[in-house]
């Protein structure tokens, strides 16, 4: 089963119906066939983002995403040294704490796929080495 790493844009984008990626993100879940990952930071982001009526509609997603075995969310300690390099290296973005756990959940993860919002940032940040991510929902454009 395929894997993607979600980050808080895509979850907006999905249950912001003024988000000019909605339609985008919308098209993306009802084609994928596979498990989303994604970290606490993303989830907290998120509902900092989104109306209560938008919350309630992600959670309900969340919670039937997780019931189902869709979505897993990452419970590994954080390592806020390697946040805090991660941090200083891409400083002239600059990488907030989301994604910067999100980084991190690839490189032990392996997985370069990324549901984002945010290209630039994630064009620009590697997951190791040269290892790029792959902006998935760029592809569906």
């Amino acid at each position: 089963m395929k894997n993607v790493i979600v980050d808080s844009g895509f979850l907006i984008g999905l249950f912001d119906e003024t988000d000019p990626l909605h339609s985008r993100c919308r098209g993306f879940l009802r084609d994928y066939r596979g498990r989303f990952l994604t970290t606490e930071s993303v989830m907290t982001e998120t509902m900092a983002l989104l109306s209560t009526k938008q919350q309630w509609r992600c959670l309900e997603w969340l919670g039937n995403a997780a019931q189902a075995g869709l979505l897993r969310v990452d419970r590994e300690p954080l390592d806020f040294r390697s946040i805090e390099k991660l941090s200083r290296k891409y400083a002239d973005q600059p990488m907030d704490f989301a994604d910067a756990s999100v980084v991190l959940l690839a490189m032990r993860s392996g997985i370069r796929e990324i549901l984002t919002a945010d290209r630039h940032a994630f064009a620009v940040y590697r997951m190791g080495g040269r290892t790029r991510f792959v902006d998935v929902l760029a592809d569906k454009m």
